[in-house]
């Protein structure tokens, strides 16, 4: 099995097929120049950290606290977030589990106000969520048809038509789940070729990655029994694209898909900033929110890689789980750190934090 790319199809199939012959095959060089001009890159693109940078937000102050992160981040040598090196940008928030559970307006709003002293205008930036059901649940989305607004940025869904693109997708031979099937039926009923094609395709949110477009990443964490953790990594993945559901109840192939959709080129490169607010976190029983599993902690991470911040976030998570009778997550048994080391996502284990002042 091999990668093959048609019509800037980012097919790319499960890790624990594809290993063997990973590191003999490549697919940057067919898919850039598709739809990403070399132009589009930032110019500070080449070494990208795998650091993080942590600051107690105990006042809840999100703007003086993101302010500190990014200059701290910046001034070692992490990505400008100026218009002149990042001309567009999109804000993946995080609200499957709104409202007991999501990305703080307050911490929104502190980006979106550095980003404007920085120089930014709305319509170089615009905010998305996969689920408009959820993005209402959250607060942000008024429940209108058509292209919403989060006060003046564009604020998309899967419901727009500027959310995915017929030909990105990520496809896989997993079967999806009952209620996807069913979906599939209604849709196509006279068409079962038409079903069975479409069964096998996640379309990724590919507003994030086109034309000059990078991606900042605000995410909360959470407990996943298959995962370890559901965080920065999961937000920009199976939290973003479609038919995501296959994948998440399967212990080897809910981290493979998350590892081998981050690595897709137009989407690891885009990457500006993950950032997740550990001020609320759920430590056990991930698959949902349930409030009996709260903990909260007053800290901001940062990274350029979604993935160190997630292991850090672990560790937080690890400590409330055995402060409550259950038993740690072990880092070194979870194959989301494992897969991304052998794809070339940077090696978490590795990762340095920064306290900031």
């Amino acid at each position: 099995m091999f990668h093959r790319i048609v019509k800037r199809q980012a097919m790319v199939y499960f890790f624990i097929l594809l290993f063997p012959l990973f590191q003999m095959a490549t697919f940057g060089n067919e898919l850039i120049g598709e739809g990403i001009k070399e132009s589009d890159k930032a110019s500070s693109f080449v070494k990208r950290s795998n650091d993080v940078f942590r600051v107690q937000n105990g006042s809840g102050n999100y703007l003086s606290s993101l302010n500190k992160l990014l200059s701290v981040s910046e001034s070692r040598g992490g990505l400008n977030l100026n218009p002149q090196v990042i001309p567009s940008i999109g804000i993946k928030i995080k609200t499957h589990m709104a409202p007991g559970l999501q990305v703080s307006p307050k911490l929104l709003d502190a980006l979106l106000e550095i980003l404007s002293a920085r120089g930014y205008k709305s319509n170089q930036i615009f905010i998305a969520d996969r689920d408009v059901s959820s993005l209402i649940e959250a607060g942000f989305h008024l429940g209108v048809s058509g292209v919403s607004k989060y006060k003046k940025y564009n604020l998309f869904s899967s419901r727009n038509s500027q959310y995915y693109h017929d030909d990105w997708f990520h496809d896989s031979p997993m079967p999806p789940t009952l209620h996807d099937r069913t979906r599939f039926f209604i849709n196509f009923p006279q068409d079962r070729n038409r079903r069975i094609l479409e069964e096998r395709k996640s379309y990724l949110p590919s507003l994030f990655f086109l034309k000059s477009v990078f991606w900042i990443n605000l995410a909360v964490a959470s407990d996943h029994i298959n995962l370890g953790i559901n965080g920065a990594s999961a937000n920009m993945t199976t939290g973003a694209i479609s038919n995501y559901q296959r994948f998440l109840d399967r212990a080897t192939i809910a981290p493979a898909a998350v590892t081998e959709i981050l690595a897709i080129p137009e989407i690891w490169e885009k990457r500006a900033y993950s950032i997740l607010d550990l001020s609320k976190f759920q430590f056990a029983n991930g698959g949902q929110f349930d409030a009996e599993f709260i903990g909260r902690e007053s800290t901001l991470l940062l990274s350029e890689n979604p993935l160190s911040i997630d292991r850090f976030a672990l560790s937080v998570i690890n400590k409330k789980r055995i402060a409550k009778g259950f038993v740690a997550r072990a880092e070194e048994n979870l194959l989301l750190f494992k897969y991304a080391l052998e794809i070339g996502l940077g090696d978490a284990r590795k990762a340095r934090i920064f306290n900031v002042q």
